[in-house]
């Protein structure tokens, strides 16, 4: 073959293979995915390239037509991507970033070798990067609960990808740092003796990798379990449990109520589960973080909770948001490894993994039970999509929200209807058939026959083409690219989540101006900015024409703030109009509140403006007031006064409106061992008519405040 036709092969080849991604998802993207693959190859080729004698004298012109011919590779991603509209610095970064430092890593491997004149050269080259690539991701998978991780050959992984967009961080920076400093060390290492040039420089190599191996936890490369405890410097030990937490944004009692909670479904879980749990092990560790911008930064994932079933040590991850709706589901995940494979403690179907999680742990909505949403989406999933659902590839390829709760509906009725030991085997080996004496599909056939017996309403349907409308990341068009209102949205809630108003309104002012006609962001932002005291600011976008009656009631509130109440009137007279158009519970009860100028004034100072009122303004004002100020007292953390207003509170008519609340104060009050008054607020709210979905959870109440009676009459009469 000529030179001309060999060069317009090394130009085509890698182009072909380009144009070959293309139909894969993710990794048609000029993104983080295609330049670890890229990054793979390159420093596989390289060291191979590398370890040839020809290569003598050329080493620098091989590493430049390697690079070359990997970025030809990019160039169908790269125009698909701009094409698209997906093009991002990110994605740009990872393309420099990962093959760059890979290529010269596996070069200077092969090229050491080749200098040295060691026989089986390129065997033994493939041997190291094959160690560096895969061996040392599993010495940091099984040792480190982490979920990130960064890598000399391919680059790294920044934790689950659906969790947020995925960027280039200081910590990748850094450790691409410590792979261009290991290439340079080992280019030099065969001159060692014959130039003072390379012994400068490969001290200097030598220092920069002490001092970055040094820190590799401070800059985040490694999550060891010591560094966790470190940076969550608060402790706390219950029975079953060490709990290690942000003492910073925790209070006392807001840590014990949770070391409770833990308690609480440990012996809930274990007791569905039929476990018997060894007396002498190990204390489960439950790290919790101060909010989701902490957790990713220490372990990787952001808005994810998770369980590193793989790890000896139990543990669980979750942020303080998620919390209540997370904890018993990732409990399921550490107790489950008492029948879990030998191999990750846990059961090669992640749909029975996340359907058990789901099945004893229903969270999936506040509104509507996992069951009544699936009934909501029909048609069922047949048998052979619920095989597939089960499956590593089917369940993570699929709509998360699909399969969670198809899964989980599933392994619910198993648990019902069978033994639980039957699932138990089943969850072990990765399969359903062997262990159940139906077939599969006769037991596809009995699920769907027990869904045909559930009842939905609006309500229900709702909420399950809220959760299966969310595309999948496979799905969506640009994956890894976050908008500008995106960015300023993610900044606001961060600050939120830090009690920084001011520099929460900010970000939300900046989300604001990027979606200007998104009614939920609009509406947060005049809430926000009244909060603040920036009522002059909502009265300049205050438009009558505003088609969302709580939008128009927030007009009139800011300027009713600045005593223009005849302007406040109309405002509050369109939004009444409106919600004759488009009826809604909650908001007629916030309209009524401002048709009573009385009831409006002293609303305004408590939510506005912060005032506290005495017990006899309290007892004056409307029930939705009222059960703001006490919702305020628990997010704050305010619980001396929330158990207050719930004695004030305890004979007055209760409303399904605010079942969320009551659900709240009936945990809170005993957990202050006010059994009485939440027994009293329990059956008040049991007289009404529930939706099966708040029964269960009203159910799930009575059973903590009989634990914690249990519990505390065990310790009132144990010995001692």
């Amino acid at each position: 073959m000529n030179t001309k036709n060999r060069s317009s092969l090394y130009i085509w080849v890698p182009l072909g293979l380009g144009l070959l991604m293309l139909p894969i998802p993710l990794l048609r993207d000029f993104h983080i995915e295609s330049a670890l693959v890229v990054s793979l190859a390159g420093c596989f080729w390289a060291a191979w390239r590398a370890c040839s004698k020809e290569q003598a004298g050329n080493d620098w012109r091989s590493i430049v037509f390697i690079l070359k011919t990997l970025y030809f590779t990019g160039v169908p991603l790269l125009i698909y991507t701009v094409v698209a509209g997906c093009l991002s610095l990110h994605g740009i970064g990872f393309w420099i970033l990962f093959p760059i430092p890979g290529v010269m890593f596996g070069y200077s491997i092969g090229r050491l070798l080749r200098q040295l004149n060691i026989s089986y050269r390129c065997p033994i080259a493939i041997f190291i990067l094959l160690f560096v690539a895969a061996g040392v991701l599993l010495i940091e998978f099984f040792n480190f609960p982490q979920v990130y991780f960064f890598n000399h050959v391919w680059g790294g992984w920044p934790g689950p990808i659906y969790d947020e967009t995925v960027k280039v961080t200081w910590s990748l920076i850094f450790f691409r740092g410590l792979t261009l400093a290991w290439a340079g060390l080992l280019w030099w290492l065969p001159v060692w003796t014959k130039s003072p040039k390379a012994k400068a420089l490969i001290i200097s190599f030598s220092l920069l990798l002490i001092a970055g191996y040094s820190q590799l936890a401070e800059m985040g490369i490694i999550s060891p379990r010591s560094y966790l405890q470190q940076q969550l410097d608060g402790e706390q030990k219950t029975a079953h449990f060490t709990l290690y937490y942000d003492a910073h944004h925790y209070t006392d009692n807001e840590i014990s109520f949770i070391a409770k909670k833990h308690e609480f479904y440990f012996r809930q879980i274990v007791e569905q589960l039929n476990i018997e749990w060894p007396d002498d092990s190990p204390k489960i560790e439950s790290y919790l973080y101060a909010h989701p911008w902490q957790k990713k930064k220490l372990v990787g994932a952001k808005f994810t909770s998770y369980v590193p079933v793989w790890l000896d040590q139990d543990q669980l991850h979750i942020a303080r948001p998620q919390i209540e709706g997370s904890l018993k589901h990732e409990l399921v995940h550490v107790i489950a490894k008492q029948f879990g494979n030998k191999l990750f403690n846990a059961s090669r179907s992640i749909g029975l993994i996340e359907g058990l999680a789901v099945a004893v742990a229903p969270g999936e909505s506040r509104l509507s039970t996992v069951g009544q949403i699936v009934v909501s989406e029909k048609p069922y999933p047949t048998a052979a999509e619920m095989k597939h659902a089960l499956s590593l590839l089917g369940f993570y390829s699929g709509r998360s929200a699909v399969n969670y709760t198809q899964s989980g509906s599933f392994v619910q009725y198993l648990l019902k209807n069978y033994p639980v030991n039957n699932f138990k085997k089943a969850y072990k080996e990765g399969h359903v058939s062997q262990f159940y004496q139906p077939s599969f599909d006769s037991l596809i056939t009995g699920w769907h026959r027990s869904l045909d017996s559930l009842t939905v309403d609006s309500t229900d349907k709702q909420v399950a083409a809220r959760l299966y409308g969310f595309p999948s990341l496979f799905e969506q068009k640009c994956p890894h690219v976050q908008s500008a209102f995106a960015q300023w949205w993610d900044k606001y809630r961060f600050f939120m989540a830090e009690d920084d108003t001011v520099h929460a309104v900010g970000y939300l002012n900046k989300a604001y101006k990027e979606a200007p006609e998104n009614r939920f962001v609009k509406n947060r932002w005049a809430y926000m900015n009244l909060k603040v005291g920036n009522a002059k600011k909502v009265q300049q976008h205050a438009v009558m024409t505003d088609t969302s009656a709580e939008g128009l009631l927030l007009y009139a509130d800011a300027f009713a703030l600045k005593g223009k109440l005849d302007t406040a009137k109309i405002y509050v007279e369109k939004a009444a109009w409106y919600l004759q158009q488009h009826p809604d519970s909650l908001l007629r009860k916030a309209l009524k509140i401002r048709q009573d100028s009385t009831q409006w004034r002293f609303y305004r100072k408590i939510v506005y403006q912060r005032q506290v009122v005495d017990d006899s303004t309290f007892k004056y004002l409307y029930h939705r007031t009222q059960m703001r100020i006490v919702q305020q007292m628990i997010d704050h953390r305010n619980w001396p006064k929330m158990k207050h207003y719930a004695g004030i509170l305890a004979n007055h008519k209760k409303y399904l409106a605010y079942f969320d609340t009551y659900i709240q104060l009936i945990e809170k009050l005993a957990f202050f061992k006010e059994y009485d008054r939440a027994d009293q607020w329990l059956n008040d709210i049991n007289a009404l008519s529930l939706r099966p979905r708040y029964r269960e959870r009203l159910q799930q109440a009575q059973k903590w405040i009989w634990y914690l009676q249990q519990k505390e009459e065990y310790e009132f009469s144990k010995p001692g």
